[in-house]
């Protein structure tokens, strides 16, 4: 009988046993699963989005395959990129399996978009710069295209109702208006920086949702005395200044990183914060103010396809012109030839004569990343936008 009730206890102890080194692999496979997934960057097989080696080559695909050629339909542009990932899928699967895991990364899907530059150094201007000037004398005080109703001082719409990256222009800081006392003064009131639009300086306007009255400027300054050009960044509700930030970058010739939040001038970069909080709209009307006081480069990429990128261009504009003119108006500018406009006025389709242009470009690349080992398989699917405005 003792001896039943001996056996009947280890038997009673190592089903116990079992049961625990069950519960504790269970336990240590959700614990791993979850460091897994959640873990910093830095481990040469993470196989996350935050994994700098894809992020950073992904990027540079992207922005090899949208500027090593200025007229280039979608498809090679498309076909380079699906080249690279391939090569790295590959890389990844020899480097992995000396590990005994697998990872891989396949283009699942992209979106095209529409890349808008100028490579030429000048005036930020239309391709056809005479747009903006006066087209009649026959109407009172002549016309002139004005949308954003400064009067003298010249604006044009750059992009239509578009989500937005890559936004950059290298200015010329001896061609911007130079700081003064009172401008700076003007941009402390709440109310007088709207004063300044008519003096000679350039801002960029952004308006995120035509529903509302708040818009963004994003003022750019000669700061003589320092060497800098200094961008002033200041949003609006109507007429009443809500926010104003400031950053200056030294040089002659500074590049404003506006989607990328930065200034990059002689002494390398310098972060600018204000500058992605107004850019980061999802749907955004981007007009430039006084482009004939500013001289350098620029370039965005917008998500819209370049046909529809243009045609929304040119439909604002004929909209625009239907609800300005009158009657009389109409006939007057339709004898001069200027009762419309195409797209064709904002931008040419290729860089030749160095004015403002379009071509294709890939906003936004998909991709399935996954991670194999003899334990577990984990896939994430990512879209990737670079240099696209942190909200």
């Amino acid at each position: 009988m003792k001896r039943d009730r001996g056996q009947l206890l280890i038997i009673t102890a190592l089903l116990l046993a079992i049961l625990f080194v069950g519960l504790a692999l269970i336990l240590n496979s959700g614990i791993y699963a979850q460091n897994l997934s959640t873990r910093e960057a830095g481990g040469s097989m993470e196989p996350f989005t935050d994994d700098p080696t894809t992020v950073n080559r992904l990027s540079a695909s992207m922005r090899t395959a949208n500027y090593h050629n200025d007229t280039a339909d979608y498809g090679p542009r498309r076909a380079m990129i699906q080249r690279n990932v391939s090569e790295w899928k590959h890389r990844q699967a020899n480097i992995s399996a000396q590990n005994g895991q697998y990872m891989s990364t396949e283009v699942t899907g992209m979106q095209n978009g529409t890349r808008v530059s100028q490579d030429g150094y000048g005036h930020f201007m239309p391709a056809e710069s005479t747009l903006l000037d006066e087209v009649s004398d026959f109407l009172t005080d002549g016309f002139r295209i004005d949308l954003l109703g400064l009067g003298d001082k010249k604006n044009w719409m750059v992009a239509e109702d578009t989500d937005i990256r890559s936004f950059e222009m290298t200015v010329d800081r001896t061609e911007l208006e130079e700081t003064n006392a009172d401008l700076l003064d003007y941009l402390e009131d709440p109310f007088g920086s709207w004063v300044i639009s008519g003096s000679s300086s350039f801002w960029v306007e952004i308006d995120n949702d035509e529903t509302d009255d708040e818009v963004w400027r994003i003022y750019m300054f000669n700061d003589e005395s320092n060497n800098s050009v200094r961008t002033i960044v200041a949003k609006y509700d109507g007429v009443v200044r809500e926010s104003v930030d400031v950053c200056s970058a030294h040089g002659t010739n500074v590049t404003v990183g506006l989607t990328a939040g930065e200034l990059v001038g002689k002494n390398g970069k310098v972060p600018c914060r204000a500058l992605q909080n107004a850019t980061s709209g999802d749907s955004q009307d981007i007009y430039y103010a006084g482009g004939d006081e500013v001289k350098g480069r620029y370039s965005f990429i917008s998500d819209e396809p370049e046909s529809e990128f243009r045609n929304d261009l040119e439909d604002r504009y004929g909209t625009y012109l239907e609800n300005e003119l009158d009657d009389v108006g109409d006939y007057l500018l339709e004898l001069l030839g200027v009762d419309s406009l195409t797209s064709n006025e904002l931008y040419h389709d290729s860089p030749d004569d160095g004015n403002p242009y379009t071509t294709t470009a890939v906003y936004s690349t998909s991709v399935e990343m996954t991670y194999t080992t003899d334990r577990m398989q984990y896939t994430r699917n990512v879209t990737f936008a670079p240099e696209t405005a942190e909200p």
